[in-house]
C-alpha cells in the first residue's frame, strides 16, 4: 500500500472518530457533514489509487506466461525553509528590506513566510478599528519573489485589517505575482482548501489557519468568512480541512497556524491539543507563529512542530521579537526529515544572518523552550533528555 494511502486510511478512522465525539471536549453529537465528508475522500482516495496503481503497472500475457512490470519512481531529497511574521509596512519596503538575507532564503528549494498584512494600494478598503494595522504597498510582492519567497500564509490577525476590499485586492496582486498563498478566500471553501504544491516532484499539500483572535466567534457564526479559522467553534472545519490535505496523493501534508501568547515563548495547552489532532488526521508537519518571538520545536509522531517561528521582516520586532530563526526541514528520499535553524537578527525590521554572539544566544533559547531537543551550534535539533523551560 503507498505511504499517501496508509495516511488515508488512519486520517479517515481519526476523523470518524471525531465525528461522533467531538473536539476538544465539544460534547456534541456525531457530524454528519464530517462523517459524509471522510466516506466521500474515502472513496475518492481509493478509486485514485486503484487508478494510479493501474497506471503504473503494464502486463504482457501470452497462452503460457505472465509478466507484470511496475514502474517507481524515486523522489530526490529536498529542503523546505519557513521563516515568521513579513509586513512591509513603515516605509519598510523602500529600504530593500530582505536585501541582507538573500543567501539564506535561496538555500532551500522551497521558501514560505507568514505575510502578516494586507497588500493594497493606500486608497482600497477601510481600516478596522483596532491598535494595530497593517498595510504593505503593492510593490510587496515583487519584494518576495525576488528574494526568493515562493509561498505564504495569509490565515493570521492582519488579513482583514482593510476590510474584505483589501484582502481582494491582496489575493489578486499575489497571482499576479505568482506567489501561491493558502489560508483566505472570497469565502471559506476557498480558505480551507488545501493548496498543493510541486517541490523537485515532490507533491506537497499545505493548509493554513488562525486561532487569534477568537473573541468574535463564540456564538459559533462565521461572520468573518474570508479567513480559515481553528477558534473553538471552528475547529471542526480545520480538521475537515487537513483531513481534506490528507485525503489528496500529496507526499507531505503541512499545516501553517497562526495561535499563541504574544511575547510567550512557552506554548499553551491548546497549541499541543490541536497539533496531535492533525497529526492524527494526516499532518506530517505543524509550523506556527504569532507570539513575536521564537517558541521550540518538539517531534510530531515522524514529523515535526514548530510551535513559533518568531518575526522576519518586521519593523516594529525589537529586543527579543528581534531574535529569531529560519528554519529548514531537509527531506531524504525515504521520507525520514531533519530540521536545522538559521539564527536570524532583525535590525530596524530588516532580517540579516545572526552574529556569532547572537547566533549563539538564539541557538540556547530554542533549545531551552523545545521539548525532547537541543540544538547544536550548526544548528541542527537532536534529540535531549533535558528538561526545558516550558515544562
Amino acid at each position: 500500500m503507498p505511504p499517501f494511502t496508509r495516511r488515508i486510511a488512519f486520517a479517515i478512522t481519526a476523523l470518524l472518530a471525531i465525528a461522533g465525539a467531538g473536539c476538544a471536549g465539544d460534547p456534541a453529537a456525531a457530524d454528519p457533514q464530517l462523517q459524509d465528508s471522510a466516506i466521500g475522500a474515502a472513496t475518492t482516495q481509493a478509486a485514485s489509487s486503484t487508478t494510479s496503481e493501474a497506471a503504473t503497472s503494464t502486463t504482457a500475457t501470452t497462452t503460457t506466461t505472465s509478466t507484470t512490470t511496475t514502474t517507481t519512481t524515486t523522489l530526490p531529497p529536498i529542503t523546505l525553509g519557513f521563516a515568521g511574521d513579513t509586513s512591509f509596512t513603515h516605509g519598510l519596503s523602500g529600504r530593500d528590506p530582505l536585501g541582507d538575507i538573500e543567501d539564506l532564503l535561496s538555500g532551500p528549494d522551497f521558501m514560505v513566510v507568514n505575510l502578516e498584512t494586507t497588500v493594497a494600494e493606500p486608497d482600497v478598503g477601510t481600516p478596522f478599528p483596532k491598535r494595530f494595522i497593517f498595510k504593505s504597498p503593492p510593490e510587496s510582492v515583487e519584494l518576495l519573489t525576488e528574494a526568493g519567497i515562493d509561498f505564504v500564509q495569509l490565515a493570521n490577525n492582519h488579513t482583514l485589517d482593510y476590510g474584505r476590499p483589501a484582502l481582494l485586492r491582496t489575493l489578486e496582486l499575489l497571482d499576479e505575482g505568482n506567489l501561491p498563498h493558502v489560508g483566505a478566500g472570497t469565502d471559506p471553501e476557498a480558505a480551507y482548501a488545501p493548496v498543493v504544491v510541486d517541490v523537485e516532484g515532490w507533491k506537497i499539500a499545505f493548509v493554513a489557519f488562525s486561532r487569534v483572535p477568537c473573541d468574535w466567534s463564540a456564538s459559533g457564526e462565521n461572520t468573518r468568512p474570508e479567513v480559515a479559522w481553528t477558534c473553538p467553534a471552528f475547529e471542526r472545519e480545520a480538521a475537515l480541512s487537513v483531513a481534506g490535505a490528507a485525503a489528496t496523493d500529496a507526499d507531505l501534508v503541512i499545516v501553517l497556524v497562526h495561535w499563541g501568547i504574544e511575547g510567550d515563548h512557552c506554548p499553551q495547552q491548546y497549541q499541543w491539543d490541536l497539533a496531535s489532532q492533525w497529526n492524527e488526521l494526516g499532518a506530517d508537519f505543524v509550523v506556527g507563529g504569532h507570539p513575536h518571538v521564537l517558541q521550540g520545536v518538539a517531534r510530531l509522531g515522524d514529523g515535526w512542530l514548530i510551535l513559533s517561528n518568531g518575526n522576519f521582516a518586521f519593523p516594529s520586532a525589537r529586543s527579543g521579537s528581534s531574535y529569531t530563526a529560519l528554519f529548514e526541514f531537509g527531506i531524504d528520499s525515504d521520507g525520514s526529515s531533519s530540521l536545522t535553524a538559521h539564527p536570524v537578527r532583525i535590525v530596524d525590521g530588516r532580517p540579516r544572518p545572526a552574529s556569532d554572539g547572537e547566533r549563539s544566544e538564539i541557538l540556547d533559547g530554542l533549545s531551552r523552550w523545545s521539548f525532547g531537543l537541543d540544538f547544536t551550534e550548526d544548528g541542527a535539533a537532536v534529540p535531549s533528555e533535558t528538561a526545558g523551560a516550558c515544562g
